[in-house]
């Protein structure tokens, strides 16, 4: 596809018993797009209308891993999320996967996180297979 030439992160939810929660997978693709624009919403409890920003990835059937898919509720994060951090215990230093939350996300990333809302599947599209993705 044209103009896909932005780096994203995905974080997939799946529920993990052993954890009583969510666990978080990333999956770093190159060759996707992303678009942000302004978007508004209306939220009674902060008094009407409130400003948001809405997010539309798209994500080329080939730059996408194998098996790869996206849900209502997973993370997209703009860049490449660093997976390992080096940490140093006692003078031994050792690489360690780092646990992101979307909390954590949120917070380091800012806006250029975006929590997803709906996926299109449009790869059956004949010049551009595709997933359309909305997030805010």
């Amino acid at each position: 596809m044209k103009l896909c030439n932005d780096t994203i992160t995905v974080f997939n939810a799946r529920v993990d018993p052993d954890v009583g929660g969510n666990v978080w997978t990333p999956t770093v693709i190159t060759g996707a797009s992303w678009y942000m624009t302004d978007a508004s919403t209306i939220d009674a409890s902060k008094g009407g209308l409130v400003a948001a920003s809405k997010v539309i990835v798209r994500i080329p059937e080939e730059a996408a891993p194998e098996g790869f898919g996206l849900k209502a509720g997973d993370i997209i994060v703009k860049g490449a999320v660093p997976l390992t951090e080096t940490v140093t215990v006692n003078g031994v230093s050792s690489t360690v996967a780092i646990n992101w939350t979307p909390t954590k996300l949120k917070k380091a990333w800012a806006e250029d996180c975006a929590t997803v809302l709906g996926v299109t599947d449009n790869r059956r599209a004949p010049n551009a297979p595709h997933w359309r993705v909305t997030a805010t």
